[in-house]
Formats: C-alpha cells, structure tokens, sequence
C-alpha cells in the first residue's frame, strides 16, 4: 500500500501532477493510454486542478472511460459524466483524446452495461477511484453480490441512497487495472481507512479492501500507522 499525503491547499493540485505524470509516461511509451475517471466532491477538486496543468491539453491518445455512472441524464448533476465535463474537460475535450459515456440513462440497462463492457480495454491503464463513507468505491456497496463477480465487467447495481440504480465495473476490472488512485480527503475518510486497515473484515463489508495495493492520495495524517 501506498499513502501519499499531501496538505489541503496542496491536495488537489499535487493528485493531479502524480495523475498527469504517469498518463505522459504511458503515452510516451505505448501511444495509447486508458483512464478511468470517478465521481465525487474530491474527484471534482482534482479535475479543476488537473484541467488546470499545461500537460493535460496535450495528451494525444487519452481515452476516457467512467467506473461507474448514476442513471441519469448527462446533463443531470448527479452524473459523473456531467461533473467530468463541467472541470475536468471545461475548456473542452483535448485534441486526440475520447471520451466514453456510460449511458446510464437508457431504460435498457443490462444492453447499456454489455455495450460499455465491450469497450473497455483489456486492462485499464489508469483507475482512479473515491473511497465512500461506508467503505465502498465506485458503485460496490457493502454487502453487494457484485463484490465476487468475476466474469462480467460491468453491472447494473441499486446503490443505497438516491439516485438509486447505477452501473458500475465490477472487481474484474479493478484487478487487472495497471495503476489505481484512490481519494481519501479530510479526517472522516482517514477515519475510515483506518477502520478498514484494522480490520479483519473481508471485502463484503469494506469493499475498498480489493485495492489496498493502491496509491492512496490523502490530505490528513493517519493517526494510526501500523
């Protein structure tokens, strides 16, 4: 596991350096480079910072993917997608990079969830994900069937506040994820990081334990280091 701290007037601005950096050294090898974006309250801080870094305008070969996607209208503001474009792509969409829309909002969601597992790559070069207060990422909640799906990509999942149904990937993606960032701002996200690092509870009741392995990007001490 690896924890990064960083101060919270640096927070934002530091997460999307580290974010850039790795997406310019992928680029810069393969050409190509997937990024899976997140929803959020520190999602947004990092998108408006990181739209912000001279590198993100050239970026040639970027495509764009969400973990997971609120049955809503894009233009909805509880989409993730909608949030996405209001910061991160404000200024626009940098040229030679894709975006690519979960469309939660069709009524069909299990050919909506087939259609978006076909386009996704292989393996995710990038995954950025939040850690929820109840321990969950992307839209695997505590307790979910999906926590053991090992087949299918994506899902259609009822979340347990409103909007209710979602898509999300399921822990197939995350596994073979080549680089993952999680968010983990202010002290009540510490708090719960800490409760899953001294836990014996198993991914069913902290689904965030399937990525442990991750960078955790957080703005407050850990009070507890073992």
């Amino acid at each position: 596991m690896d924890i990064k701290k960083f101060s919270k007037s640096e927070w934002a601005f530091q997460s999307a350096c580290l974010i850039q950096d790795k997406i310019n050294a992928i680029l810069l090898e393969d050409g190509v480079c997937s990024v899976m974006l997140t929803g959020g309250r520190s999602a947004e801080r990092v998108y408006l910072a990181w739209a912000d870094l001279p590198a993100f305008s050239n970026m040639t070969g970027a495509h764009f993917f969400f973990g997971d996607e609120r049955c809503v209208p894009p233009d909805n503001k509880e989409s993730n997608f909608g949030m996405a474009m209001r910061t991160l792509f404000r200024r626009g969409v940098p040229s030679g990079c894709q975006i690519f829309r979960m469309e939660a909002d069709d009524p069909d969601l299990l050919a909506s969830a087939h259609r978006y597992e076909v386009a996704l790559p292989a393996s995710v070069d990038i995954l950025l994900l939040g850690l929820g207060d109840d321990g969950h990422i992307a839209s695997l909640f505590p307790g979910s069937a999906f926590l053991e799906e090992a087949c299918r990509k994506v899902v259609a999942v009822s979340g347990p506040k409103p909007p209710y149904e979602r898509l999300t990937i399921t822990p197939s993606v995350i596994a073979h994820a080549k680089a993952v960032f999680v968010f983990a701002t202010g002290p009540d996200k510490a708090h719960v990081l800490e409760k899953i690092l001294n836990s014996e509870d198993v991914v069913s009741v902290y689904p965030a334990r399937l990525v442990m392995h991750a960078i955790w990007l957080l703005d407050t001490q850990l009070s507890n280091k073992s």
